[in-house]
């Protein structure tokens, strides 16, 4: 029986090293192939909107005419954000745009999944009931 005990407990400590940190938060240790994820730089067009009167979001298309370039030298041109000339990268999740004089500016909050981009703002000016931008990389 000692040895039964021994073995068991052998076997168990060895099942529990050999999850990794994922299974034991539910996650599979399978890897998805990632998509590949495009960068920030070039032309977006805007494709619509993710907007809420008080209920959840729902997308609304637009129509095709804005977009905005980011430039790799911090310029921003394009119809999408008129009047504003510049951005900066804060952090991996938050854009600065600002106006030519460089006083005014908007925060997003930015995400890009495979080729679309989603941002929403961050500050000084917010959505009450929330939104977001969807653009497309061209």
């Amino acid at each position: 029986m000692k040895y039964l005990a021994y073995s068991l407990s052998i076997v168990i400590i060895l099942l529990i090293s050999a999850c990794n940190k994922e299974n034991l938060q539910g996650k599979t240790s399978l890897k998805a192939v990632p998509k590949i994820k495009a960068s920030l730089p070039g032309t977006w067009k805007v494709i619509g909107s993710m907007i809420s009167s008080g209920g959840p979001l729902y997308f609304v298309p637009a129509d095709g005419k804005d977009h905005a370039s980011f430039n790799t030298d911090g310029a921003l041109d394009g119809s999408a954000f008129p009047g504003y000339k510049f951005y900066t990268l804060k952090d991996s999740v938050t854009i600065k745009i600002t106006k030519a004089d460089k006083a005014i500016y908007q925060d997003y909050f930015y995400n890009i999944h495979g080729d679309t981009l989603s941002m929403s703002p961050a500050g000084p000016v917010f959505c009450i009931e929330g939104c977001v931008i969807k653009l497309v990389k061209e």
